[in-house]
Order: structure tokens, then C-alpha cells, then sequence
């Protein structure tokens, strides 16, 4: 869109530049500038963290992450040049790598945002409830979705064409133009979303809104299976938590608070459960053969030695320790089959949950044909 200025009752084109011949930059100087104001490409949004780059087994990082009203991630990415680049292929890396970020791991990434630019990190879970209007976590409330939003000077063809196919498939793209012009020696900025047209933005939510309810509803849908889904917890390094850990002395445990500490301990003795490792997949299968206890309390049979005193890979924080209330339970498996982390499998059948039941048959006969193939050893009441 050309902008005009009235001069002499004649409307005189403003002159666009770009910003390179500004000499503004992209990350010193636009990035800061909309880490101020992201509103104006992210209304309804808050930052998290820029420049987020915790993943494992990569080294990218992604401009600005915010949260949504609805408690949904979104990826700011950015570019300063014409053509956006191929920043829709690095956002779509983004969004997946962040799919199966958790509300606590949230609270801890802001934590570091918050110290790192002057703020205290003790402030940042409750900076994250009051913008999402909650009285406390609600881990399955929270990143049901991801949302992209692309912020360019402009957009080609390849870069729009793939946002108008992603936006039919229900992910959520945005493209929104920064285009710089210069107006009596100041720069002024017009900016602009081009995609999703905003006249059609209504309907189209409207839409989106009713498919991922409708893939939840089938997602979560049916009878108790038997068998459990736990979250193994150790996605990132300083999470306290290793899957090795729990392999070699037959455990899984969750911590951090009561909702988290009731779900490890629901776990019912004798039932099965299966153990994934976010960003990797399933990488266990076993029977629950203790109810869960604190950490401190938790004896491996097998050694009939406390977990506490033996060479863990993830030592316990010595400060919640004794804080039965934030310290990690620990429930007893006898490992059936196990994989290395880095041989996970069916990443996407994965839960939000840290610990529940699983009630897609289907999805249990996929994990079992992998840790079980023996259709001979199963118990009696899964389904063939």
C-alpha cells in the first residue's frame, strides 16, 4: 500500500526505502523495538523470550516467543529484507520444537527473560497467570495450539502461497508487512497484515476453531485402555530429571508442585505404562510396581539402596529436597523394554498430560507391536 502526504492540495507519494539503507538492523534495532511494542504484529500476545534457543540437538533460535489469551505459543519470526527469505520453513522448525513445551518449563524460560533484562525471575509465573486471567497452572489448558506470525518488509510468492495452504490445513500464519519510508528526514513505518486478509480473519478462526476442537474431542474420546502415558520430564538440561536415571533403577517421577506431584501418584500398582521423552518420543514400557514417594524416600529393590545415595546422571536440588510439596515422587516400574532417547518412537502420539490414562486403542497397539511384539507375553486386556 503507496502512502501519500498532503502538500499543496496534492497528494505527493512518500518516498519507501528499506532498512538496510536506514542502517536500522535486525536484531539490534527491530527486534527491540517490537519485544516493545508486539502488539502491533501480535495483538492479544505478551513476550516470553527472544532469541529462545533451549532445544535439544539444535543450536536455532527463534526472535520472539510469546503466549496468546487462549495459553497458545506463538513464534514471532523475523526478517529486514524484501522477500522474507525462507523464514516460513525456520518458523515451522520453531513452532514443532516448542509444541511440547510444558507450563512449568514456560514459568522457567520467562524466569530467565525477566533476570536477564532487569526484572526478577521470581515474578514470572505470576506476570503469566494474570495475563492469561488464571488463578493457578493448568498444564492441559495450556498449548493446545501453536501460532506462527511472519514480519517482513514484504513476502514472495513461494512464502504466501505457503501460508494460504498451511492457514487451510489449520495452523495459524500470519504475514505482516513492516515497509519503512522516508518522510522530511524521519523514518515512518506502515505496518500491515496481508495474511490472512483481516476481513476474512473472523471466519477463518471461526473455522480453525471447530477443527481442533473436533480433533481434541477424537483425541481424548473412549474407555480407559489399561495402560498409562507419563512424561519422563527431562526435555531440557536443567530440568533435574534423565531418562537414563529412571531406566537403570526402574523409576519415573514428576515434581514441581501438587498437580504435578498428583499426577505421578495416580499411577495404579500392577498396571502398565508407557514413558516419553519430549522432543524424542516413547522410549519405555513397564509394569507400575510401587505407588509414588518422595524422592528421599524412594529405595530401588534391586539394590535395597535409597535412590538418593546412588550415582544419579541428574542430581536432586538439594533445596526442595524435604519440600514434600515441590520435591520430585518417584513410582516404581519394572522396565519391560526400553530405548535410548535418541531412539524414540510415535513422537506424535504424545500427551499433554504428565501422567494419564491412555484411551485410544489404536494408540496402544502401535506402542505395543514396538515393546511387545510378542503378542503371547501382553496382558490379557488389551485389545486385539
Amino acid at each position: 500500500m503507496a502512502l501519500y502526504q498532503i502538500k499543496n492540495d496534492e497528494l505527493v507519494p512518500v518516498s519507501e526505502t528499506s532498512f538496510a539503507e536506514q542502517g536500522i538492523r535486525e536484531r539490534e534495532h527491530l527486534q527491540q523495538m517490537l519485544l516493545k511494542s508486539i502488539e502491533l504484529v501480535a495483538p492479544g500476545t505478551m513476550v516470553i523470550a527472544q532469541e529462545f534457543d533451549e532445544w535439544d540437538g539444535s543450536k536455532r533460535r527463534t526472535d520472539i516467543l510469546c503466549i496468546d489469551k487462549d495459553a497458545n505459543l506463538v513464534v514471532v519470526e523475523l526478517k529486514r529484507n524484501d522477500d522474507g527469505g525462507h523464514m516460513e520453513l525456520q518458523s515451522l522448525r520453531y513452532a514443532a520444537m516448542v509444541s511440547q513445551m510444558t507450563f512449568e518449563q514456560l514459568v522457567d524460560i520467562h524466569g530467565r527473560y525477566l533476570a536477564k533484562n532487569g526484572g526478577s525471575a521470581a515474578d514470572a509465573e505470576a506476570a503469566i497467570l494474570d495475563f492469561l486471567g488464571w488463578d493457578h497452572p493448568d498444564e492441559e489448558r495450556f498449548g493446545n495450539d501453536v501460532r506462527i506470525v511472519l514480519v517482513s518488509k514484504d513476502f514472495s510468492q513461494e512464502i504466501t502461497t505457503t501460508a494460504l495452504w498451511l492457514n487451510e490445513r489449520d495452523l495459524d500464519i500470519r504475514c505482516v508487512r513492516m515497509r519503512p519510508h522516508e518522510l522530511d528526514g524521519r523514518v515512518v513505518v506502515n505496518i500491515e497484515q496481508c495474511l490472512p486478509l483481516p476481513s476474512a480473519e473472523q471466519y477463518q478462526i471461526k473455522v480453525r476453531a471447530k477443527s481442533i476442537n473436533r480433533r481434541e474431542s477424537l483425541r481424548t474420546a473412549g474407555e480407559p485402555t489399561g495402560y498409562w502415558f507419563v512424561n519422563v520430564g527431562d526435555h531440557f538440561d536443567d530440568a533435574g530429571r534423565s531418562w537414563d536415571d529412571c531406566k537403570k533403577y526402574g523409576y519415573l517421577s514428576a515434581g514441581g508442585g501438587p498437580r504435578w506431584i498428583g499426577a505421578i501418584r495416580r499411577l495404579p500398582v500392577g498396571e502398565h505404562v508407557f514413558a516419553y521423552a519430549s522432543g524424542s518420543g516413547y522410549v519405555g514400557y513397564g509394569r507400575i510396581t510401587a505407588e509414588a514417594v518422595p524422592q528421599r524416600d524412594f529405595v530401588v529393590p534391586s539394590l535395597h539402596r535409597k535412590l538418593v545415595e546412588l550415582p544419579l546422571e541428574a542430581k536432586p536440588n538439594p533445596k526442595t529436597l524435604d519440600d514434600l510439596g515441590i520435591c520430585d515422587w518417584c513410582a516404581g516400574i519394572e522396565w519391560i523394554s526400553t530405548r535410548d532417547r535418541s531412539d524414540g518412537v510415535l513422537s506424535e502420539h504424545a500427551y499433554r498430560n504428565t501422567a494419564c490414562q491412555i484411551k485410544q486403542p489404536d494408540v496402544v497397539r502401535r506402542l505395543l507391536e514396538v515393546f511387545e511384539p510378542d503378542e503371547t507375553n501382553r496382558p490379557a486386556n488389551v485389545v486385539k
